[in-house]
């Protein structure tokens, strides 16, 4: 007799009854030969004792054997699989258990998308980030109970159906309010879509704009997941140097005289990942560029709300005559990275064109989401969100940049940002950041390793590391524990 005990699991917490994970169980142990053609299952009684069920509860997995064609159940002689599947050899039942429990690899071959990156998970609890906002801070309470309501009464108004993929209409025209008042854009429903944070508009943005071979000007250093979008849809990539007034317009000018170029992708308020802001003037020079060599300017907006000096310079977008600047943003930023709600703002001929490629990898956003968010525009409740949130992550820029300069002076560089939740630390040449990541991580505080933002056959030696998501005390703590880590590497 097969040890079933041994490759049966059962698990009486799940919602699935046991009579029916038996009945399941079996039909597998049919399937890749286990119990073959004609075999005699063990009696309800003796199925009953091994997994010590109810007997009632075995009797009824047999039945529903025999009702599903598995088995046939002769009166008084026992339950017998069927005699009319192939027969298969049977494989080790410790290899089937062993498969089972480690999820065994497919055995057909499949593109692995070798030009991606497994995406970051931060499960620490203190730490510096890449940039992430403090969550403690988001407005919760007044999320969900817009949600409530707005979920209530979608339903009741039969209104929970799909939706045309452009995103909800309520919140384009609050966005278009938000954007025209604060960013200078001169812009209305037809030039704005709604996408699932800021990842799934580049991606619309670069899959519209970019084909096979296209060159496509970034930073030197660059938003590492822009530049996987760009190569995942064949794109060349070429880098140009960034300096204290962001991208270096003039190397892209240069670049156009010795070949056409298709795009050049930009984080123009804070660049990813230096966090310089990209002077005026050479906003003014790159649409001039744009609309003199035909190429598209795709700007990354992500945290325009976060500047803490004078007024935040205007978007490239703002400026835009031609139709030339796809500009995209999210509310990840100003109130947390689970809330996945973006936009991206471009010539209403294509936003009408985007919810076709939209459909093949999402139909549409979070309707009811989408609607609480724009109630929450209307009411001010996010303006209000902001500019609390602002308050709270100057000071902690504030504090964070004088601990380092305080206590890391001897081992670090940085410019204090104008703006962002992250600083840019260069680190002296003679600490090995990689194993320092190593010694912050062992004592539960986390720390990049180093390598994320380092160009083609460059160690630039620095991070990025945000102060947002932590509070004041917090981001003490950690600082004076990077001391001690590095002191203990001198």
């Amino acid at each position: 007799m097969l040890p079933y005990k041994n490759i049966i699991e059962l698990d009486r917490k799940a919602a699935t009854p046991l009579f029916l994970q038996l009945t399941n169980e079996l039909v597998k142990l049919i399937q890749n030969g286990q119990l073959t053609p004609n075999t005699k299952l063990p009696s309800s009684r003796t199925f009953a004792d091994i997994f010590q069920l109810n007997r009632n509860t075995v009797t009824k997995s047999l039945e529903e054997l025999e009702a599903l064609g598995w088995v046939i159940i002769k009166p008084k002689k026992g339950t017998f699989v069927v005699d009319t599947f192939p027969i298969i050899k049977p494989n080790d039942w410790l290899a089937t258990k062993s498969n089972r429990l480690n999820k065994a690899k497919p055995t057909f071959e499949f593109y692995d998308f070798p030009e991606l990156k497994k995406p970051i998970a931060y499960t620490f609890p203190l730490g510096f980030d890449d940039g992430l906002p403090d969550v403690r801070l988001a407005p919760i309470d007044d999320l969900a109970r817009g949600y409530a309501r707005n979920i209530r009464q979608l339903a009741f108004e039969t209104d929970l159906n799909y939706k045309d993929g452009f995103g909800n209409l309520e919140l384009r025209k609050q966005l278009v309010k938000m954007l025209n008042e604060t960013r200078g854009l001169n812009i209305s429903t037809d030039h704005i879509l709604i996408t699932r944070g800021t990842v799934m508009a580049i991606h619309l943005a670069i899959a519209s704009s970019i084909q096979k071979g296209d060159i496509v000007a970034v930073g030197e250093t660059n938003y590492k997941t822009a530049d996987m979008v760009i190569r995942h849809f064949g794109g060349q990539i070429v880098r140009i140097p960034v300096d204290d007034k962001g991208l270096q317009v003039a190397e892209i000018a240069k670049l156009c005289e010795r070949q056409p170029i298709r795009s050049v992708y930009v984080t123009s308020h804070h660049h990813h990942p230096t966090t310089v802001t990209l002077s005026p003037e050479r906003r003014m020079e790159l649409v001039r560029l744009a609309n003199k060599y035909n190429f598209v300017i795709l700007e990354d907006d992500y945290d325009y709300d976060l500047h803490y000096g004078n007024s935040p310079v205007l978007p490239l977008a703002s400026g835009d005559q031609s139709g030339r600047v796809l500009y995209f943003g999210s509310f990840t930023k100003m109130i947390a990275p689970a809330f996945r709600v973006g936009y991206l703002v471009g010539p209403p001929r294509l936003i009408q064109a985007l919810p076709k490629l939209r459909r093949i990898f999402d139909r549409q956003g979070d309707t009811v989401l989408e609607k609480t968010i724009a109630d929450l525009l209307k009411d001010g409740t996010i303006r209000r969100h902001l500019k609390k949130s602002w308050r709270h992550y100057k000071e902690r820029r504030d504090l964070c940049c004088a601990l380092l300069k305080k206590e890391l002076g001897d081992w670090v560089e940085f410019e204090k940002p104008t703006g962002g939740m992250a600083v840019w630390v260069k680190f002296d040449e003679r600490i090995n950041i990689p194993k320092l990541s190593q010694k912050m991580i062992a004592q539960g505080v986390y720390l990049a390793n180093g390598t994320t933002y380092n160009p083609d056959g460059q160690q630039l030696n620095s991070i990025r590391m945000g102060f947002a998501s932590m509070n004041l005390g917090e981001i003490e703590r950690c600082v004076l524990i990077l001391k001690r880590e590095i002191n203990k590497m001198k």
